[in-house]
């Protein structure tokens, strides 16, 4: 972990925090330390010292106070930090960002990669596909008829009425109210410093910070360079897992192949197609629900389908919680298989009428990891197995 120093230290007053660490446990106290090694929470019972490379998150147990006014303008960094704010303005190379809270912060434009100016709507998929896209120029992006249309030129000064927007030599004054909003290019940059965690505030602003430190306020420099203060109640939760924790989820699988209790080894594209896995859902909704708790990373597998993983090097164990869907009730009965490589690593029958299992498994040194959800006893009905929170750790 980075050499920048974490200081905190809290009065008995401090608003109560919620720990998990690598190894799952999960601890609740009030914060009483920070250093860039140390966590300790004073949590009733005498205080538990953590050492933060094995510390996941540290979340508020308590709702963060809310913003006073809506946030109305997004601002994406080339570090990933996310800002919701009030307001956006940028002169002579300098933006200026109004949170949401009425604090400023500073930042060179070069660190500026795009600017929304409109809240959430049913337009932000197209959106985002409009900023993924290559250009060799800034896009100024308008609501034209229910749609969103990019004009390649040079944003320039942008005030509380106007966007400045070079077009073909021409700067013309564009009136703000019909901007979606802007993306800037800055061509080849060198990498910024690595964050030390990501921090949540009670706007929905994520922050890519390189150093945090508590004096009055938490104060915390994100990884290109901008300094920011905040209330400690308007945090909601810092996130320590970077590089420690990957969803398989969020990997690719090698290898997908689903087969049919009857009908073959080559099913119909259709059948393929519904019967594939689904990631970070449930088989009938948006949300994984197992064992009465509803769980937002995850699997969900028909039986019989088996996953290969290419793993990332350096990652010792694998956890999930293993059942069959809720929606099934006690219905449904598979056998789950994990192999690390040539090697068994799990072999056991999942059923709907036992509690979900919790599944631990040493994969150092493990290169390929499959997992198999084979049929049941029960003929192929409610074979429908959840892997909830499906991740390896380091």
């Amino acid at each position: 972990m980075s050499s920048i120093l974490l200081a905190l230290v809290l009065s008995s007053a401090a608003p109560p925090f919620e720990a998990q660490t690598l190894d799952g446990q999960t601890i609740s106290g009030a914060l009483v330390e920070l250093t860039a090694d140390r966590l300790t929470l004073d949590t009733g019972q005498g205080r538990v010292s953590l050492e933060t490379e094995n510390l996941l998150t540290l979340t508020a147990r308590r709702k963060a106070k809310p913003s006073p006014q809506m946030p109305g303008v997004i601002v994406e960094l080339t570090d990933g930090s996310s800002i919701h704010g009030r307001q956006y303005v940028a002169r002579g190379g300098q933006a200026r960002i109004t949170l949401a809270g009425g604090e400023v912060v500073e930042a060179p434009m070069s660190v500026v990669q795009s600017v929304r100016l409109q809240r959430a709507d049913p337009l932000d998929a197209e959106w985002s596909r409009l900023i993924d896209a290559k250009a060799d120029s800034d896009l100024l992006i308008v609501r034209t008829n229910g749609t969103l249309d990019s004009h390649g030129g040079v944003v320039h000064d942008v005030t509380e009425d106007t966007v400045g927007f070079d077009l073909d030599g021409e700067v013309l004054p564009v009136n703000r109210s019909k901007v979606y909003g802007f993306v800037y290019r800055h061509g080849v940059a060198d990498e910024p410093p690595p964050a030390i965690c990501r921090i949540t505030d009670a706007a929905g602003s994520r922050w890519s910070a390189r150093s945090v430190s508590l004096a009055d306020n938490l104060q915390w420099a994100t990884s290109t360079g901008l300094s920011v203060s905040q209330p400690l109640e308007n945090v909601s939760r810092l996130d320590f897992s970077l590089g420690k924790l990957v969803y398989l989820s969020d990997l690719k699988p090698d290898s997908t192949v689903w087969t049919p209790y009857f009908g073959g080894e080559r099913p119909l594209p259709a059948l393929r197609l519904f019967y594939a896995p689904r990631f970070d859902r449930g088989f009938e909704s948006e949300t994984l629900k197992l064992g009465g708790n509803e769980y937002r990373k995850g699997l969900a597998l028909f039986a019989r389908t088996e996953l290969v993983y290419r793993l990332p090097v350096g990652f010792r164990c694998f956890r999930a919680v293993a059942g069959i869907d809720d929606a099934w009730g006690t219905g449904g009965k598979v056998r789950l298989i994990v192999r690390g490589d040539d090697r068994v690593l799990l072999e056991t029958d999942v059923s709907g009428k036992d509690a979900p299992q919790s599944i631990e498994l040493n994969v150092a040194g493990v290169r390929r990891l499959t997992i198999l959800v084979d049929f049941g006893d029960d003929l192929g009905t409610g074979d429908r197995l959840l892997l909830c929170n499906a991740r390896i750790v380091k």
